[in-house]
């Protein structure tokens, strides 16, 4: 049921764990700041952040179950979670300021579509193994 460590499906069934805690962080700044004008992309931003620290150890667990160095695998999942939320948080603030659709429909759509971005960026970039065994004279790796 859950699919192999690494795959979409498992990625899908973490990512719905994350998606709860992210989307009940962000109701709950929503609920404390203000409502007008750009406040509930500022919600979304701390939302963003305070998820991404737990997402990078549920898919580091969950989805990829990896086992590279969190040296690695942190700077290397904050780094595209920054690059994520920048980008994300600009298309929230378009999405429901600019063309004033409703907020709870751009989440939706908007960490949707990140949320497919992080999973290539994590798979093919954070949690990706690598072969870390000697090189042999003839570039094969040793035994």
């Amino acid at each position: 049921m859950l699919g192999d460590h690494g795959s979409f499906r498992r990625y899908i069934l973490t990512a719905m764990v994350n998606f709860l805690a992210f989307y009940s962080l962000w109701e709950l700044f929503v609920f404390i700041l203000p409502e007008d004008n750009y406040w509930p992309t500022v919600s979304w931003a701390i939302a963003w952040f305070i998820g991404s620290l737990q997402a990078h150890w549920t898919h580091r667990i969950w989805t990829f179950d990896s086992s590279r160095d969190v040296r690695w695998t942190i700077p290397t999942t904050m780094a595209l979670y920054i690059i994520g939320g920048v980008g994300s948080t600009a298309c929230y603030y378009i999405g429901t300021v600019a063309w004033g659709f409703d907020e709870r429909i751009i989440f939706l759509v908007n960490s949707s579509l990140w949320g497919f971005l992080n999973y290539l960026g994590q798979r093919e970039i954070a949690f990706k193994e690598v072969n870390t065994s000697l090189l042999s004279e003839n570039g094969k790796p040793s035994e």
